[in-house]
């Protein structure tokens, strides 16, 4: 069966053979994918992957883990991105994106840090701002944003990344969630940008 084709929704993955997303902390400082992206990612449709699941790519600046991080948050970087899909799937491996936001867990020190509340990952880690309803629905539409560049390259899958306590993860948790708003308190609103993150994203 591994070597078996499967099908999800539309999308024909050619085996069972899947490369989970792994970040791998070699962009240039702007987010961008240079060559090295490339020959990673091809070696591994070369060697007949029929999946693979790109690392966690930021949807903004701010999101990222650290300044060695994929981006996708403006229209520059697509051009990097579509080689490396274009190439991994002339092997006829498909293309996934993990699409993320580090929240408070992002280790970029030019960047100001957001999470749904001021509480820090640890002690060597910058207290978070806390995101006002502006800062919650300018992180769902860099989701949008993404997603629709995601289509322009080519991808045949998007993973949204909601765990590992990065953004998303962080309000659905009671532990880093404090709101006392529509987005805090109940599990029902403690989901709630996650699934408006979904909404747009669709």
């Amino acid at each position: 069966m591994l070597f078996s084709s499967i099908k999800l929704k539309n999308l024909e993955i050619k085996n069972r053979l899947v490369m989970a997303p792994m970040c791998m902390f070699t962009a240039e400082e702007d987010g961008e994918a240079g060559e090295w992206h490339q020959i990673h990612y091809a070696t591994r449709a070369a060697g007949g992957v029929g999946l693979i699941v790109q690392e966690a790519t930021g949807v903004e600046a701010r999101g990222r883990i650290s300044p060695d991080d994929l981006g996708i948050w403006e229209d520059s970087q697509i051009n990097g991105l579509k080689k490396i899909v274009d190439v991994c799937k002339s092997y006829g491996t498909a293309m996934g994106i993990q699409l993320a936001h580090a929240g408070r867990k992002c280790e970029v020190e030019s960047e100001k840090i957001i999470a749904p509340s001021p509480v820090a990952f640890s002690g060597e880690y910058p207290v978070p701002g806390e995101m006002t309803k502006e800062d919650i629905k300018e992180v769902i539409k860099a989701f949008k944003d993404a997603a629709e560049r995601c289509v322009k390259i080519g991808y045949d899958l998007i993973e949204i990344h909601g765990a590992h306590g990065y953004l998303i993860n962080q309000f659905l948790s009671p532990l880093t969630n404090k709101r006392e708003d529509e987005y805090g308190g109940s599990v029902e609103n403690r989901a709630r940008f996650l699934r408006e993150i979904i909404h747009e994203t669709r």
